[in-house]
């Protein structure tokens, strides 16, 4: 059900044409979706909003008073300065003031420790302040911190090598002292005391280069990194502060980046629905009041170092340094958004690029005759698709023997009018050209990977991505009070807005058409479509795969196996990749038995299977057959059931009016058909 060859392309200007970054007011949407907005002017993504500005012009400004007052104070200009060591003389007696003093406690105790300093009140706001409970925020905020830690690391600990600052002054034309009489004296070589630790070690000095300014970095990058991590957060989450931020969606479009923090969002909702404002201290919580008070004293103790240490140059540079350091780290990833993986709003691109798709003759989709059967009890939404009888195309076309390449890939080069997104490194996104349901999409590796190897962490890394970004975008759009909250996650439920149904076809009986590695997926309010006055037992259709934990009752009757294991909130790539190889090895004992069966983390597969997965459980289930001959009363063939991973959800697509009509007057045979593709279940105790 991919894409064949196709003979439209567009260019890309039809493309940036076509996507247009906001919905379309024809598309339908659920009716708890506001389709009113406000045009909104936002601040550009390639600069720091006006709040970062203002705050970032403290550092210039300074470095500009301290360089002014140690030329005007009488105390400082009259001060003897030892310009090697980059400092007034060290003697109490003579030094302009106790903070020029290398050895205050201040600087002993908290600037030479300052990135522990740092480091602790970051991680104490980050476990203690209510805004950053939620795991997954977290992680992120960990990972900012480790990227800063290796900016300070590279600058002034070690680049591979002598730390940045210290290549600096050797590139400048710098040298240890002691270096240079041990040369004289033929007793040492050129490449010894390369840093400065190790001359100042041997009783050296540095002497000749410039050297940037380690304490204005330090201090500049820490007060920085905490105002960033904490100041936000909190003026967030007590409306002291709206989102100013803005960012470069995937479509090219530019929002508000509270469009990419569902967690916040829900918490700034939960205030204003209670109406208050909080006090500063309050909104900080006690790690912010730390962290701010760790912040409050680097800005102080920059200001001393302005005054007394270091020429203006070096200062500057040590500024500007740290400045590049914030820009790449804060600014960067708002207009990069292969940088944010997943997009956000993915299901507003999904539903557009469909749309523009559709309209423009890129894809095929009709609407479908849908009829809701039971199979032992089981609701099977049963469809009819006619489009998949016009174009053989889309039936089973198994890999090319040997694994073959083959001479046309679908997802080597996308269709222009069909690309969604790019996830990089590894993925992206397209329509399928086939659409079995509205807005039906596939997450296609880069690289070419064969779809009958075993998935890798990355492969299900992005899908669960796909699945969070749906869901979590479905809990940003609901405002109001919180009995029309409520409503709404009723009405969420009961329609499956925000949810994604993802499945993958893996060997010659599981389905799959296409030797390039991809999974499926389809929204499943889509799903919905047409189900809504189909059924009158009051068993209403809902996925499969939700219901099939072990021991689930639903699973008991189904005709095959299946093995499921539940996936919570808070799972990782590598604890969902784990489960994955954990229902494989279940699925290969079941087919081959547990003796034949061998321990796989890659490679081929050793069966067929489907596997497919949702917000909460993740299925495998063993194929022995792709699928069997649909006969009538008279024993006369009218067509073939060929069942892929969307079984697992409880549906069976057939591809013209005979299969439909056979089947639709006689359910049980649905039940006998799916009782021959899969390893039978010992449970089942009657004729399904």
């Amino acid at each position: 059900m991919e894409t064949p060859p196709s003979h439209r392309r567009k260019t890309p200007s039809q493309l940036v044409a076509n996507s247009s970054p906001s919905p379309r007011a024809d598309l339908p949407r659920p009716s708890y979706i506001n389709n009113t907005t406000v045009p909104t002017e936002r601040n550009t993504p390639y600069l720091p909003t006006p709040t970062e500005i203002a705050l970032l012009s403290l550092y210039p400004i300074l470095l500009l008073f301290g360089a002014l007052f140690s030329l005007v104070s009488p105390e400082t200009r009259s001060a003897p300065y030892d310009a090697l060591r980059h400092a007034h003389l060290q003697d109490p007696d003579l030094a302009p003031s106790y903070f020029a003093r290398k050895n205050n406690l201040f600087n002993v105790l908290f600037v030479k420790r300052g990135w522990l300093w740092i480091s602790a009140s970051f991680f104490i706001f980050l476990f203690t302040h209510p805004a950053t409970r939620d795991a997954t925020r977290r992680g992120r905020a960990m990972v900012r911190w480790g990227v800063v830690t290796c900016w300070w690391i590279f600058v002034t600990q070690w680049f591979f090598g002598p730390a940045i600052i210290d290549r600096g002054f050797r590139w400048s034309g710098g040298k240890c002292e002691v270096t240079e009489i041990k040369i004289g004296l033929g007793e040492g070589g050129k490449t010894e005391m390369v840093t400065a630790a190790a001359c100042k070690a041997a009783g050296g000095r540095w002497s000749g280069g410039h050297d940037i300014s380690g304490h204005v970095f330090l201090l500049v990058l820490g007060s920085y990194f905490l105002v960033q991590e904490v100041g936000w957060v909190a003026a967030r989450w007590s409306r002291y502060l709206r989102e100013e931020r803005s960012v470069v969606m995937a479509d090219g479009a530019v929002k508000g980046a509270g469009v990419e923090d569902v967690i916040g969002k829900r918490l700034g909702e939960e205030k204003e629905n209670d109406g208050l404002v909080l006090g500063v201290l309050d909104a900080l919580g006690k790690g912010g009041t730390v962290a701010f008070a760790v912040a409050g004293l680097s800005v102080w103790m920059l200001l001393m170092t302005a005054i007394y240490f270091h020429t203006w140059f070096e200062k500057f540079t040590g500024l500007l340094v740290a400045m590049a350091g914030l820009y790449t780290i804060y600014i960067v990833p708002r207009w990069i958004p292969v940088v944010r993986q997943v997009p956000p709003n993915l299901p507003e691109l999904v539903r557009t690029a469909f749309h523009n798709a559709r309209t423009n003759g890129d894809l095929n989709y009709y609407p479908t005759q849908v009829a809701l059967l039971h199979v032992n009890s089981v609701p099977v939404r049963l469809f009819v698709y006619l489009p998949l009888f016009i174009h053989p195309y889309m039936s089973t076309n198994p890999a090319p023997p040997s694994r073959q390449r083959p001479t046309f890939d679908p997802f080597d080069k996308p269709q222009p009018g069909l690309f969604i997104a790019d996830l990089s490194p590894s993925h992206f996104l397209v329509l399928n050209k086939f659409a079995i349901v509205e807005e039906h999409f596939i997450l296609a590796t880069k690289e070419f990977k064969w779809q009958t190897d075993l998935l890798e962490e990355a492969d299900l890394a992005a899908a669960l991505g796909c699945i969070r970004a749906y869901h979590e975008f479905a809990l940003s759009q609901k405002d109001g009070k919180d009995e029309q909250k409520h409503d709404a996650r009723e009405e969420q439920q009961e329609s499956g807005y925000g949810e994604l149904f993802v499945f993958f076809n893996c060997g010659e009986h599981s389905g799959a058409s296409q030797p390039h590695r991809h999974l499926q997926l389809l929204p499943v309010e889509r799903m919905r479509d047409g189900l809504e006055n189909t059924d009158t037992t009051g068993k209403r259709w809902n996925v499969l795969a939700e219901s099939l934990l072990d021991g689930a009752d639903v699973a008991r009757r189904l005709p095959f196996k299946t093995f499921a294991e539940r996936i919570h909130g808070d799972v990782s790539p590598k604890e969902l990749y784990a489960l994955y190889l954990k229902l494989y090895q279940r699925a290969c004992d079941a087919v081959l038995g547990q003796k034949e069966a061998e321990e796989q983390a890659a490679g081929e597969a050793q069966i067929s299977y489907n596997l497919a997965m949702t917000r909460d459980v993740l299925v495998v289930m063993p194929r022995l057959a792709e699928g069997a001959e649909i006969k009538t009363e008279e024993d006369a063939v009218v067509g073939k059931l060929a069942l892929n991973g969307t079984v697992l959800a409880g549906t069976a697509l057939v591809k013209s009016q005979g299969e439909w009509d056979t089947l639709r007057a006689n359910p049980d045979m649905v039940g006998e058909l799916l009782g021959g593709i899969g390893v039978p279940s010992s449970s089942l105790q009657s004729k399904v």
